[in-house]
C-alpha cells in the first residue's frame, strides 16, 4: 500500500503528468491540485487505518521513552501545523476557492534558514516518535517507507525547484542542509 500511495504521490505531482492533465482537462485544470490533494489525503487516511490494525510489538517501552517520544512528537507536531497553516492554500490547492492568487516565492526565512525541507523533517521526527512511543512491527515498516519516500520525494522536488528558482536554489542547497540544522 505504501508502495502504491507514494508511486501515484509522485506521478500526480510530475511535471509531465500535470502538463498531460492541464491540456486534458483545459480550464478545469484549476480544480486538479485540490483533486490531487484529496485523492492523497483519503489514500493516506485508508493506508495508516489499516496500519492501526494489531500488530507485533517489538519491545516493552519505558516511562522514559515514552515522555521523551511523546515530546519530539508535540513538537514536531506543531511544526508540521505551522507549515501547514502557513502554506495551505499555496500546498491543498484551496487557492482556487480565494479570490487572491500569490505567485510562488523562493522563502529562506523561519525554519528556511536552518534546513531545507523542515516539514519533512518535522514529518520524519513525527513518524519516527510514533515508533519510539508504540514500537510496533506495523510502525516500523511505515517509518522505513515514509523515510525511503522523503528523500526520494526531496530528490524530485529539488529538481524540481532547480529549475524553477535557479542558481538562487543551487547556492541554497550547497549552504544550507537538507533536514536537520548543524548544530
Amino acid at each position: 500500500m505504501w508502495f502504491m500511495f507514494s508511486v501515484s504521490h509522485s506521478l500526480f505531482a510530475s511535471a509531465m503528468w500535470k502538463r498531460k492533465m492541464q491540456t486534458t482537462l483545459n480550464i478545469n485544470y484549476k480544480f486538479y491540485r485540490i483533486i490531487y490533494s484529496l485523492f492523497s489525503l483519503i489514500s493516506l487516511i485508508l493506508i495508516l487505518f489499516y496500519n492501526s490494525m494489531r500488530s507485533i510489538l517489538l519491545w516493552q517501552v519505558y516511562m522514559f521513552e515514552k515522555l521523551f517520544s511523546c515530546i519530539v512528537m508535540v513538537l514536531s507536531a506543531l511544526i508540521m501545523l505551522i507549515f501547514t497553516w502557513q502554506f495551505f492554500f499555496d500546498l491543498s490547492g484551496a487557492h482556487i476557492f480565494h479570490k487572491k492568487q500569490v505567485p510562488r516565492q523562493f522563502i529562506q526565512i523561519s525554519f528556511y534558514k536552518y534546513v531545507r525541507h523542515p516539514l519533512y523533517s518535522a514529518t520524519l521526527m513525527f513518524i519516527w516518535s510514533i515508533f519510539l512511543w508504540k514500537p510496533f512491527l506495523n510502525n516500523l515498516v511505515t517509518c522505513i517507507c515514509i523515510t525511503c519516500y522523503t528523500f526520494i520525494g526531496i530528490i524530485l522536488e529539488e529538481r524540481k525547484l532547480i529549475n524553477e528558482f535557479g542558481e538562487n536554489y543551487i547556492t541554497y542547497k550547497s549552504t544550507t542542509p537538507m533536514l536537520f540544522p548543524r548544530l
